[in-house]
């Protein structure tokens, strides 16, 4: 199957799947330096507030960074579950702008203000800006980037999230220490070391809410403009809840991310303890362990889109759950930092796969208008099991500890080898066990979906190539873009040029075709299917290209046709919402791999489409205007993923602008195909 996959995205003129692609994409490379340097910022600012309540705190420095703690962590309780309500119904990039902005003036104010209740507050707000801020990228993220590469894209998102863990925690210490130095040039600063790390911090903001304004994000469905009716609120906020529930797939793959970060929790919570009480190492051994679970995570998130090109994405989520319990058994079960250390990078790399894995899936999986509350419920589900492994897990640990020392002596021996059977070794293997009872659950869950949904098409086509001495060139684009104007301009200046051109349309061209054009069209015909519609087209497609489009080509003429493949990539495939995946492994079968080698997408607005129609509106063109929207976005998306096939025309012009770009393409494709013919 693989080399069937290649085969037709090699006819198709796919972009390949590269991070270099993916960086190189004008939205998404800004959004991911949004993301980066306001990532890297928030780590800044959270060491900064902690060393700041710290010294203000005085005697009490650990109670005080106990309340920035809870100030933190109780957002994600109080307002989380309402935080994608937010995300589906206002705009999300200007909604993100405003909690950049936002979080930018709340960090300055803490320079002003140092005094420890106004921290806790700032602090609680600046959660929830964070809360808003995260679901609205993880649900615009499969709007801005092909579906191909939602996996690359996620494995950045986390590694710019998690990675600058370190480099946050480098610049607060340079800039603290120079604090003093630029306190002796601007005395405005002070000479507080946390001052200008927060300062920095609220810069970085400001810079992600520019590089924010300069994406245009695509429209939530569920979007209603800038004014959000509060009414609502509770009602969608319990729909996202219920539909977390309910879809089975939803569930399953949040359930697999949730305990991962329990995981994750119960290694922070217990780690300290264990590395310097059980394995003997100083508090320096836990850095180590930190640090190489660390390099791990990175791994498992940029290796997680190869992973899924060997093994299908539900399998690597699952399989990586019970991975990382294995790999916590044995980083439980050292006897000694060093082979800590190195099972440590394995448990990361497992918990980054698993992550990006499910992040993955749930975009790909979750539509559109759920998505903001979606993530939203999985920011607040995750971050409830993180503080309660945070929580639990050292006191399970102390209670596991005394059992074992009064029921085993509190150690045991393999092969003559001692080890201490401490309450963290048990507390450690608890969590693995709690581990792979979510990957068994999830592998259930998974399963039980698999069962219930339409099975992907597995059809294999025999690939037949047109002759090299034919042409196959299609015209795109939504109804009342133009192109029956622009087939007819094209034909005449083919057959002026002496080229031989043979005309045909979609649905129709054959006899047979037609009357299936007249079926699908026919208002009275009703509302069919989407499958049923899908296949009607994919029928007369066949029989256009068996009788007419092959024996053209392969006489050396080139055919021009009103509409092909890429019609149902849009108008099936996205705006019906059977998914391209089905629908072009339909159409591959139906014409046996035939692909245009031009595909000339007139672009307009359906607005202005419509506009220009002054006929009756047959039966597709009489779906709604965001039906037309869903269209024209999938049209600009599959020309932005197959650039060797397509070339984009602004049809909103007057004819004649429009006729001499088509000319120039037509007259490149044939150069291309025919060098003597450029001569």
């Amino acid at each position: 199957m693989s080399s069937i996959s290649d085969e037709v995205a090699a006819l198709r003129g796919t972009r390949s799947a590269t991070l270099g692609d993916l960086i190189r994409s004008g939205p998404f490379a800004r959004l991911l330096a949004a993301m980066t340097v306001s990532s890297l910022g928030d780590w800044v600012g959270f060491v900064a507030v902690t060393t700041l309540v710290a010294r203000i705190g005085g005697v009490n420095a650990a109670i005080a960074i106990s309340g920035v703690m809870l100030a933190r962590t109780l957002p994600a309780f109080l307002f989380g579950p309402i935080a994608g309500v937010f995300v589906d119904r206002l705009d999300r990039r200007r909604l993100m702008m405003a909690a950049d902005i936002g979080r930018g003036i709340l960090y300055l104010s803490m320079v002003l203000i140092q005094e420890l209740w106004w921290i806790y507050l700032l602090s609680f707000l600046v959660e929830c800006l964070g809360l808003v801020w995260g679901p609205a990228r993880d649900a615009t993220i499969p709007n801005l980037v092909p579906r191909r590469q939602l996996t690359n894209a996620n494995s950045l998102t986390l590694v710019s999230t998690y990675g600058t863990l370190p480099l946050g925690g480098l610049l607060f210490t340079i800039l603290a220490a120079g604090s003093t130095w630029v306190a002796g040039r601007l005395p405005v600063i002070g000479a507080n070391p946390e001052t200008l790390p927060l300062l920095v911090d609220a810069g970085t903001f400001a810079f992600s809410a520019f590089m924010l304004s300069r994406i245009t994000f695509p429209p939530s469905p569920g979007a209603t403009g800038t004014r959000l009716d509060l009414s609502r609120v509770w009602r969608d906020t319990m729909d996202g809840f219920r539909f977390l529930r309910q879809d089975s797939i939803a569930s399953a793959m949040s359930l697999g991310i949730v305990i991962a970060f329990g995981a994750v929790g119960a290694v922070l919570a217990i780690g300290p303890v264990f590395v310097t009480l059980t394995l003997g190492a100083d508090s320096a051994g836990w850095g180590v362990i930190v640090t190489a679970t660390g390099v791990g995570m990175v791994l498992g998130m940029i290796s997680a889109n190869a992973a899924s090109r060997v093994i299908e994405r539900h399998i690597v989520l699952v399989w990586s759950l019970f991975a990382c319990g294995g790999a916590l058994v044995a980083f439980a079960a050292t006897p000694t930092l060093a082979y800590a250390a190195v099972i440590a990078v394995w448990l990361g790399a497992f918990c980054g796969l698993a992550w990006v894995s499910g992040y993955t899936l749930l975009q790909e999986n979750v539509v559109d208008e759920y998505r903001g509350r979606t993530f939203a419920a999985l920011t607040t589900l995750s971050r409830a099991v993180l503080f309660l492994s945070l929580a639990v897990f050292p006191a399970l640990a102390q209670v596991l500890g005394a059992g074992a020392t009064a029921w085993f002596g509190g150690e045991f021996y393999i092969g003559g080898q001692r080890f201490d059977l401490s309450g963290s070794r048990l507390a450690l293997w608890l969590a693995a066990a709690v581990l792979a009872g979510a990957g068994f659950m999830t592998w259930r869950s998974l399963a039980r979906y698999r069962l219930s949904r339409p099975l992907p098409l597995a059809i294999v086509p025999k690939l037949k190539r047109p002759p090299a001495t034919g042409l196959f060139i299609a015209f795109e684009g939504v109804e009342g873009a133009g192109k029956g104007t622009q087939v007819a301009m094209a034909e005449r200046f083919l057959a002026d040029r002496g080229t031989e051109v043979v005309v045909t349309r979609e649905p129709g061209g054959t006899a047979t075709g037609e009357r299936i054009r007249e079926l699908l069209l026919d208002p009275a015909t009703g509302r069919l299917d989407a499958r049923a519609e899908a296949l009607l087209f994919a029928a007369a497609r066949a029989q256009t290209v068996t009788n007419v489009i092959r024996p053209a080509l392969a006489e050396g003429k080139v055919v021009i046709c009103d509409r092909y493949i890429d019609s149902s990539l849009a108008y099936q495939g996205w705006a019906r919402g059977l998914g391209e995946a089905d629908v072009l492994s339909l159409n591959v079968w139906a014409t046996q791999g035939l692909f245009p080698d031009l595909v000339i997408l007139l672009h307009v607005e359906p607005e202005l489409g419509h506009a220009r129609s002054d006929e009756d509106p047959d039966r597709m063109e009489s779906e709604g205007g965001s039906f037309f929207a869903k269209v024209t976005d999938a049209y600009l998306r599959i020309a932005e993923e197959h650039p060797e096939r397509f070339v984009v025309i602004d049809g909103a012009r007057d004819p004649a602008t429009v006729a001499d770009e088509v000319r120039a393409a037509i007259e490149r494709a044939l150069v291309d195909r025919d060098p003597a013919a450029g001569a």
